[in-house]
């Protein structure tokens, strides 16, 4: 898999990976470790609040105190010994939940077989520099075996089962930490921490490795509770307690990420020891704390989900931080009858629209376009939200998602009485995020745009990319990011601003002078506010949308004083016109980037050729000043033992600024056109630019202002 994202094994069955992150936050809560309650030593989740959105939580103390005055008996997180009869009875008439049984017992039997084991090596702060990790690996080994059995051991009845996946947890139980070595003090350290967390930070016991492990050997304690001895089932809790609980109990404040509520460790950390304390209930009551202070982290991330279902660090990590939080979402909501519904949050109403609408917008790390998310977690979230546009996503997008056969699908299976509506208008603007997306449909026919102008307000995951475009059509991505490779062991720090993946030279931008974009938080710096772009205006209409971005203070403003740029899909005709506004010193130096993710053939300095797999398209710019376009070679590069220098191309547009104000357009339009006459020109005649386009005898004209587009 090309993608960085995944930095656990790459061999997993069952359990979504882990990937490394975190961005702002808005949210702060106070007072973590105050205000004991007399008689149970339980302590208050949180006090007061103070900047960023304001709502009305429930009383997660309160409700989980309820919780207790339940008999809980295991299995009782996701499914108990009744709700199992369901599972059962679907493996028995239904084929694709049989073909899924059949699968995991395939992959048990292999685990209780196997006589081939990996070895216990040192937890290797510079796994990241040599690319493997034979630590992790020891332990996915583990824990994804430990899981299947279990799971097994819960439909089958058989003590083998049973006796196996203690056998596998044993193995997590007797390992020094969970945490993964990229999160070791001396490698995150230096980090660039997020908006809302100091920049003193020194603890880093636990983290979304760790929560990863917690919440899937709560679910294997859950479920062989009835097979284990007491000394088994003590081995299993002492080491949740040990490893992940009371790393954090009464201590949240030391930890960057209890905070940092935009941030997708927020949700995936605060579920992780929330699913270990919800699994350890029955003997460690005085847990509820965790579990209120749980519900109030993932309730705090959700909070900061845009009501769009936007996600400001962008669509992998949307998934991901989403992702791994619903399976303590689901937990709570079981165990607390329906009190503690976290899903119940604006933000998840249509769950599907960002991973729907933002399907070719690859911004920020670990992008790539096409679906995000998997089969399962998008069941229960179709279930939870009856939303039909997340029915039709979840149909058209992931039914063919491999990950989709494991238990997780006999658990949520997909609902049957939701009808898929896909949606009548194809274009979509994200407000909670300046993320903007134009269409004529979804299918590959369509030219498909995606713009970004947004804050350069998350210095973990976002890039210095105001005002980038990424243009995609017949499947292949004419005009798209430089392809970002896996994290090496400095990239979270204040070195990461000069990554060609990062830096604003390494996406579709305009640099005056070579001035790049900045970032509005530097190490041990304070914050920069208002650092970044915005989306002034997105409209949308039968014939063509057009966006309209402001991205003047994405740079310091010394050499660039100023720039808006106007995206525009005629829809008729799949052509995308984009119109510079450029303010700069008279002789400047103006480049306009674009990145090719396909061939690339220029003629002589003027025009371009992109050529994919499924059709060409052809690009033209439209400038009064003389201009040269040329294809040059980016150096990205990693720290890193093998592979550390790769080059990129990159299409310059180079013109001298013939005055304080600079106007320059490019279209991109299917070389069929072309092939068929068509021209387009730039007039400034009138009081607005006009860029026009004569085909077949008939010329269209689109006047573009500085605050909207008029179709003559």
């Amino acid at each position: 898999m090309k993608k960085k994202l995944w930095t656990w094994a790459a061999a997993v069955l069952m359990l979504p990976l882990v990937v490394d992150g975190s961005t702002n936050h808005s949210v702060n809560y106070a007072g973590e470790a105050a205000g004991n309650i007399a008689g149970n030593g339980v302590s208050r989740a949180a006090g007061k609040r103070t900047a960023g959105p304001v709502s009305v939580q429930p009383d997660y103390l309160e409700i989980c105190r309820g919780i207790l005055q339940q008999k809980l008996e295991h299995p009782y997180l996701v499914f108990t010994n009744e709700s199992k009869k369901e599972i059962l009875e679907r493996v028995r008439t239904d084929p694709f939940a049989a073909e899924v049984m059949t699968l995991l017992k395939h992959y048990g039997e292999r685990s209780m077989l196997t006589t081939v084991e990996p070895e216990l090596t040192i937890n290797d702060p510079a796994a990241r520099y040599t690319e493997t990790n034979p630590y992790l690996d020891y332990q996915m080994f583990y824990l994804n075996g430990a899981y299947n059995l279990a799971f097994l051991y819960q439909m089958t009845g058989e003590q083998a089962y049973a006796d196996r996946a203690f056998y596998f947890v044993n193995k997590l139980c007797a390992m020094d930490t969970w945490v993964q070595s990229a999160h070791y003090f001396e490698i995150i350290y230096p980090r660039v921490w997020p908006y809302g967390v100091p920049d003193d930070q020194v603890s880093f016991s636990y983290d979304i490795s760790v929560a990863d492990c917690a919440y899937v050997v709560g679910l294997v304690y859950d479920w062989l509770y009835p097979a284990l001895a007491k000394p088994q089932r003590d081995r299993i809790r002492g080491a949740l307690l040990e490893k992940a609980i009371t790393r954090v109990r009464g201590n949240y404040e030391y930890q960057w990420w209890a905070t940092a509520y935009k941030c997708n460790w927020s949700g995936i950390c605060h579920s992780g020891v929330g699913m270990a304390a919800l699994a350890l209930l029955t003997e460690e009551p005085r847990l509820i704390d965790v579990l209120a202070r749980s519900c109030e982290g993932v309730a705090g991330m959700f909070a900061h989900l845009g009501a769009d279902n936007g996600w400001g660090e962008g669509r992998g990590y949307a998934g991901y931080g989403l992702g791994q939080s619903i399976y303590f979402m689901d937990a709570i909501k079981k165990v607390s009858g329906g009190k503690i519904d976290l899903f119940d949050t604006e933000g998840l109403k249509h769950p599907a629209d960002f991973a729907l609408f933002g399907l070719t917008g690859s911004f920020n790390d670990g992008e790539a376009a096409g679906p995000i998310g998997t089969s399962y977690h998008y069941n229960k979230l179709v279930e939870e939200s009856q939303d039909p546009t997340a029915m039709y996503y979840l149909e058209t997008y992931l039914n063919g998602d491999r990950r989709a056969k494991n238990m997780w699908e006999l658990i949520w299976p997909r609902p049957t009485d939701i009808p898929a509506v896909k949606p009548s208008e194809a274009s979509k603007y994200f407000p909670s995020i300046d993320w903007a997306f134009m269409r004529r449909d979804f299918s590959d026919s369509c030219m498909q745009v995606a713009a970004k102008c947004a804050l350069a307000d998350d210095p973990h995951h976002g890039h210095l990319d105001a005002g980038s475009v990424n243009l995609t059509w017949m499947g292949d991505t004419f005009v798209g990011e430089v392809p970002q490779r896996y994290y090496d062991q400095y990239f979270f720090n204040e070195m990461r601003w000069d990554y060609l993946y990062v830096k604003s030279s390494g996406h579709n931008t305009v640099i005056v002078d070579g001035e790049e974009q900045v970032s509005g938080k530097h190490k041990d710096q304070p914050w920069q506010p208002g650092v970044g772009g915005r989306i002034e205006k997105f409209v949308t209409g039968p014939a063509f949308d057009y966006v309209v971005m402001d991205a003047t203070k994405a740079y310091p403003g010394e050499k660039l004083k100023s720039w808006k740029r106007t995206v525009i899909l005629d829809k008729q005709t799949d052509a995308v016109l984009v119109l510079d506004r450029v303010g700069c010193a008279k002789g400047a130096k103006i480049e306009v980037l674009f990145h090719p993710l396909v061939d690339a053939t220029v003629h002589d300095g003027e025009s371009v050729t992109l050529t994919g797999k499924h059709a060409s398209v052809d690009m033209q710019t439209l400038s009064e000043a003389p201009y040269r376009t040329t294809l040059e070679k980016q150096m990205s590069f990693r720290i890193v033992k093998n592979d550390p220098v790769q080059y990129h191309p990159c299409l310059y547009t180079t013109l001298t600024a013939p005055s304080e104000m600079n106007v320059i357009g490019t279209v991109f339009y299917p070389s069929a056109r072309k092939a068929a006459g068509a021209v387009y020109t730039l007039e400034r005649s009138g009081k607005v630019p006009v860029i026009a386009c004569t085909a077949g005898g008939v010329t269209t004209r689109y006047a573009v202002a500085e605050d909207g587009v008029t179709r003559l």
